[in-house]
């Protein structure tokens, strides 16, 4: 379909990238990777044709459609969400209009329609099945509702939404439209892991070609089948996923240093044979002609790559208490939606948890609570001894100084220190020379992120509460974050959306699910293993909740057996039929105790604690169901005589 041949682009005096070759294919899944600043976008800009390369060319075949997902969010005000997604379908709006037109024009005629108008509108309902328009709405439903939005949505004017919902409104657009190449650019920088998840299923059954750029190891090892590096200005095409290839990349820098050192030692043996033989009457000419043959040899050379690394370390400056938070029957609502509910927890030291949910279920405000920046409604969160506390927020990024440097901002927090462990400091997260007297306007976001990292290391808090840490920065930036964290011999309570990033550091895992929180005693893996059963135990505890509260409600028998308008027969057949009704509850709701506490038993001989704690917790409303509907029939008894 598309096709680079020694493709060189150049911004100021340095080329970009020089001599870059590859080709997409019909089916093609590519995954670009590389630092930032390396290129990425350009790659992207040279495949849409918006800017032209200095050397080489790009060959497309005709008519090839490309739907592009850009860093930035692309809608017209005035359209509600349903609109706006349904805009895309320019062909099939276009005959629906006309169909419209023609189903009026022929309303209104007089006498026999022409024959034309009727051969167009048959023309018209051909199209639009060829199209498959009558699948539109059920499309858009089962996208917008896989990229997080409610029915309720559909109706909302985009200007309504966030800046991030309104990323996911481009997404949807162009997984909607019809193309043939795909070109994402940090698709899930603005999705929750449900919504990750999604998109990575639709792109399975998608039947055009992928290139995704991304710093999502997670949904590169998911999504593609190749991968293209592009390193200090060199493209090098890689069979596999993220993962096969940072197997394959070290194998080669193995083999080829293994090469190197092997021809090196057979270079100097030759060069000593040459020095030792060079003055003798009877071998000079042999030597003479090795010497003119190692000057032919040409040398192996190891592929450089970049190496800088942020090489940044978390040091507390006290050690907590073996108790760090304990959160006991936490509540918080805002008006009528109530995030969580009667929440209990014990954050330990050393453990590394992360808070997931979907997007709006409380995850930030739950941090903000512990910081005390909000109050609960119920409830209380008790910090441990010596705990000190340090909030990385996404927010945070918007109140650096953009005036300031890297230097001062530093230096405010650190105002004693000399400028020679200032700048160290400072260039453990690749601040260095003159980088550090930059105003923060001009940083990247990536930058921005690790300066406010670099001023939470300065602090020296022994509890760290991070809210998406690892937004904007590059592979490699997140890697060294990783080793960081690992190491870091404080606790950790963390919001993030990088499974890759989940999966390498979590102790366990705090889910906001239907305003309740679950504990998973392990990582990101056993999560996945295990959270459809807690989900199902969870539901099932809310229905059995829902339905003591209606059957409580519609059961209860009246205080007055004497009903206006009702003779005392009547009156009498109601009441038994209430007290049949009721007395016929107890017995299934006895039978659901009798099955609970098996499970329970099981459950304790197993020592299956998480799935003790739901089971015990249906039990208790059971049993509170049982003894309101013996009261029940106590009083229907006694009307009854």
């Amino acid at each position: 379909m598309l096709q680079f041949q020694q493709v060189t682009k150049t911004y100021g005096p340095q080329p970009l990238f020089e001599g870059v070759s590859f080709q997409i294919n019909p089916k093609s899944r590519f995954g670009l990777i590389g630092r930032n600043g390396s290129g990425k976008s350009t790659i992207l800009k040279l495949i849409l044709g918006t800017v032209e390369p200095e050397a080489g060319q790009i060959v497309r075949i005709p008519s090839l459609r490309i739907n592009y997902l850009s860093q930035e969010p692309h809608i017209t005000p005035g359209n509600t969400l349903e609109a706006e997604v349904k805009s895309v379908f320019q062909e099939i709006n276009a005959l629906q209009a006309e169909e419209t037109e023609l189903l009026t024009t022929l309303g209104q005629g007089q006498g026999n329609p022409s024959e034309q108008l009727l051969n167009r509108l048959d023309t018209i309902r051909q199209t639009l099945n060829s199209l498959d328009a009558e699948s539109v709405d059920a499309r858009v439903s089962r996208t917008l509702k896989g990229l997080g939005f409610s029915h309720e949505d559909a109706q909302r004017r985009v200007e309504e939404f966030s800046g991030g919902w309104q990323m996911r409104i481009n997404l949807a657009k162009i997984l909607l439209e019809p193309t043939d190449l795909l070109l994402l650019d940090e698709p899930t920088n603005h999705l929750d892991l449900a919504a990750c998840e999604w998109l990575e299923a639709f792109l399975s059954g998608f039947s055009g070609a992928v290139l995704v750029v991304s710093h999502d190891r997670r949904f590169l090892d998911q999504v593609t089948t190749e991968t293209l590096a592009l390193d200090l200005g060199r493209l090098t095409l890689w069979p596999g996923n993220y993962t096969q290839y940072r197997r394959l990349l070290a194998e080669a820098q193995e083999q080829q240093v293994a090469a190197q050192e092997r021809q090196q030692k057979e270079l100097e043996k030759q060069s000593a044979f040459v020095e030792r033989f060079r003055a003798s009457a009877t071998r000079s000419t042999q030597a003479k002609s090795r010497e003119k043959q190692l000057a032919k040899v040409e040398r192996i050379q190891v592929t450089q790559t970049d190496t800088r690394r942020m090489t940044a370390r978390f040091e507390p400056a006290q050690t907590s208490g073996r108790q760090v938070l304990t959160i006991r029957s936490l509540a918080k609502a805002f008006g009528e939606l109530k995030l969580f509910q009667n929440v209990e927890a014990d954050l330990q030291r050393h453990q590394r948890i992360f808070l997931l949910g979907p997007n709006g279920c409380g995850k930030t405000t739950l941090l903000k609570l512990i910081l005390a920046l909000e109050s609960p409604d119920d409830g209380e969160i008790r910090p441990g001894h010596n705990v000190t506390l340090g909030y990385f927020s996404q927010n945070q990024l918007e109140t650096l100084d953009p005036e300031s440097t890297p230097f001062e901002t530093l230096q405010n927090v650190m105002p004693r220190a000399p400028q020679s462990e200032l700048r160290g400091a400072l260039a453990q997260f690749l601040f260095g020379g003159e980088d550090v007297f930059k105003p923060i306007r001009v940083l990247s976001g990536g930058e921005k992120s690790k300066l406010a990292l670099a001023v939470l290391m300065a602090q020296g808090p022994n509890t760290l509460l991070l809210d998406e840490p690892t937004n904007h920065m590059d592979i490699a930036a997140k890697e060294v974050m990783e080793e960081a964290f690992l190491a870091y011999p404080g606790t950790m309570l963390c919001i993030s959306h990088d499974r890759y990033f989940i999966e390498t550091l979590a102790t366990d895992i705090w889910e906001l699910y239907r305003g309740s929180l679950l504990a998973y005693a392990g990582g990101y893996t056993y999560y996945l293993e295990t959270r459809e059963a807690r989900h199902a135990q969870v539901d099932e505890r809310l229905a059995v909740a829902e339905d003591v509260k209606g059957s409580s409600e519609a059961e209860r028998p009246t205080s007055e057996p004497n009903r206006p308008g009702m003779s005392p027969l009547q009156v009498r057949r109601d009441l038994e039929k209430q007290f049949n009704k009721v007395e016929k509850s107890i017995m299934g709701v006895e039978g659901e105790i009798d099955t609970l506490n098996q499970k329970i038993l099981a459950a304790t001989e197993q020592q299956d604690y998480v799935s003790l704690q739901a089971l015990s917790e249906t039990l208790e409303l059971k049993n509170a169901h049982l003894s309101q509907l013996n009261a029940d029939w106590e009083t229907l008894a006694q009307q009854l005589g």
